[in-house]
């Protein structure tokens, strides 16, 4: 799944969801068989967030932006608005209160 997301630029919209408060654009750093990656990519997805996925493991761009980013590759990351996260479940609650923040 990962790779079709990858390859689209953007997580597909889960379909019949309205949210009431914005949601914000999510940047997610990952790599085809990351478990977490795949647990982020299904969290933000089901909460109706517009995500772009960059896969470090096929995308040398993507490393060296990561990499730019936290000075380190770590995967899952996770970046909203600018505020980065390394990892996923250690910061499920920050992560979703600056989905809508």
């Amino acid at each position: 799944m990962l790779a079709e997301v990858a390859a689209a630029g953007q997580g597909p919209l889960r379909r019949g969801v309205v949210w009431w408060r914005s949601v914000r654009k999510v940047l997610l750093y990952t790599m085809e068989g990351n478990a977490d990656g795949e647990a982020a990519l299904a969290f933000f997805q089901a909460r109706g967030a517009a995500v772009d996925v960059r896969d470090v493991g096929r995308d040398p761009d993507a490393t060296l932006e990561l990499f730019s980013r936290l000075g380190r590759l770590a995967v899952p990351s996770v970046v909203i608005d600018g505020r980065a996260f390394v990892g996923f479940g250690a910061y499920l609650s920050e992560i979703e209160a600056a989905l809508h923040e």
